[in-house]
């Protein structure tokens, strides 16, 4: 009947505003659009799709990233892969003498453009420039005197630059009365190789930041050991931790083939592997297998965002919101195989997902067994960075006050971190502590003064990270009617 009808919808999110500096996901990968080898910061899927456009058959990014915001992740920059020999699509905004008084430029290649769309048309005494894409008004530019103040007013737009950038030609602008459409791009898809995902990579350099890094949709069979090491490299360059994920046809076998491999390689402790993938729905309802990389970083960051890089993003903190399940059950003896070769298992607990395993893929199980040791070293440089920052160019004089502001800084770090639990402090038979679970020193033993004249000040901090326990085991003796209980 007539009349107006209004749809609601659930979408999840972020549960906390506040964001661990080493909580963001990195991935890289194919999308429908967006620019390439240029990491854009999104927090929503509302944020992405702005960006990158909306779900491809050819890509794992928009999936990747609609699980994450879904199921708890708070921030993100997504890397987009295209070919070697990609094209953004144009649109020549003519002058009144034929020629080209403004040349807009697709943001990102690809063929989407063909489905941007502009009117120039008369307002006041100057135009007015309007965008659209597949036939929705994104952008207006209001009133404009010319081709050069509308080429900046576009420029400087942090709406109008996600679709479209402008250069100045000649002459003065004409009108263009009916919407005009833009060349198709090209993003070269089916060129793309090893050489243009490096690139993209590449791209989410340190200036951006600690967290994971994930290039979901890139692996198989042959190429996964070198992807693998090339993340891991990647990571220990940066500071982050590598999410890793084999083919979706790798059995448990495999998986756990590759992660013993995997677990000789060097800075295997900055990654860690999960099996199998999992199943989720698009908002059209079309059902998806895709690989966990997307799902295991939303817990990451909740973990790390409710309590800090010292918490387990495994277990009930990583139940499962939105994915409807894995494409393989998982029984406890299977679970077991894959901990023993440093793989972490999702598992169905009480109708849910969750991760079941914390483990590193390093074979150095006395200092990197479980992710929350690398991940706090990862964390602490960061952190020590950014609070020493503002003491470099500071004088060096002789009452010290230099080293006990770093030294204040450093305890000032370490504290809280201490008095949540993720630092082991140490105590004797009776209870009294021996030492707080870190050291800082700063003094004249490391910091002599042949070394000071240099301009150098050395600190010295000594960590002792919690452990996780993963294995909760309990006796239970049985006793008879004429037996005491146990």
């Amino acid at each position: 009947m007539p009349g107006i009808v209004v749809n609601t919808t659930v979408r999840t999110g972020p549960s906390t505003t506040n964001v661990s500096p080493t909580a963001t996901w990195f991935v890289v990968g194919q999308t429908e659009r967006g620019p390439s080898n240029d990491p854009q910061l999104v927090t929503s899927i509302s944020d992405f799709e702005t960006v990158f456009g909306q779900y491809v058959s050819y890509g794992d990014v928009y999936q990747q990233v609609q699980t994450f915001f879904e199921e708890g992740g708070a921030q993100c920059y997504a890397s987009r892969v295209v070919g070697p020999s990609a094209t953004a699509g144009i649109l020549d905004i003519p002058n009144t003498a034929s020629g080209t008084a403004l040349t807009l430029t697709a943001v990102g290649e690809g063929d989407w453009s063909e489905n941007l769309e502009a009117t120039l048309t008369a307002l006041g005494s100057g135009k007015i420039l309007k965008l659209f894409l597949s036939g929705d008004l994104v952008y207006s530019s209001g009133e404009v005197a010319s081709a050069t103040a509308l080429a900046n007013k576009i420029n400087n737009s942090a709406l109008a630059s996600k679709y479209v950038t402008a250069s100045v030609g000649t002459g003065t602008f004409a009108n263009v009365s009916s919407l005009t459409a833009f060349t198709a791009g090209d993003d070269d898809r089916s060129n793309i190789s090893a050489t243009e995902w490096s690139a993209a990579l590449d791209a989410c350099g340190s200036d951006l930041g600690a967290g994971a890094v994930s290039m979901p949709g890139y692996v198989n069979a042959i190429t996964v050991e070198a992807i693998h090491q090339e993340l891991l490299e990647h990571c220990q360059a940066n500071q982050r931790i590598a999410i890793l994920s084999v083919p979706s046809n790798y059995s448990d076998t495999q998986a756990a083939t590759h992660g013993e491999t995997v677990g000789g390689f060097d800075y295997a402790e900055y990654g860690a592997l999960y099996w199998p993938w999992i199943t989720m729905n698009l908002e059209d309802g079309t059902g998806l297998t895709i690989s966990p990389e997307g799902y295991v970083a939303a817990k990451r960051s909740v973990a790390f965002n409710r309590v800090g890089p010292w918490s387990a993003y495994a277990g009930l903190v990583s139940q499962s919101q939105f994915i409807t399940g894995i494409s393989e059950a998982v029984s406890k003896t299977v679970g077991d195989t894959l901990d023993e070769s440093r793989v972490n298992a999702l598992r169905v607990i009480n109708n849910s997902v969750r991760v079941y395993g914390f483990r590193s893929l390093s074979s150095d199980e006395d200092n990197y067994r479980f992710l929350n040791a690398r991940e706090m070293l990862n964390y602490i440089v960061v952190q020590a960075e950014a609070e020493l920052e503002d003491l470099v160019f500071s004088p060096i004089d002789g009452r010290n006050a230099l080293f006990t502001q770093v030294k204040g800084r450093l305890i000032g770090l370490l504290e809280p971190i201490r008095i949540a639990g993720g630092l082991y402090e140490a105590f004797d038979a009776t209870g009294k502590r021996i030492d707080y679970g870190y050291s800082v020193v700063v003094n004249d033993a490391i910091n002599p003064v042949s070394q000071l004249a240099g301009g150098l000040v050395k600190a010295k901090v000594g960590i002792r990270v919690s452990s996780i326990g993963d294995q909760i085991q309990v006796d239970v003796t049985k006793s008879n009617l004429t037996a005491s209980v146990v």
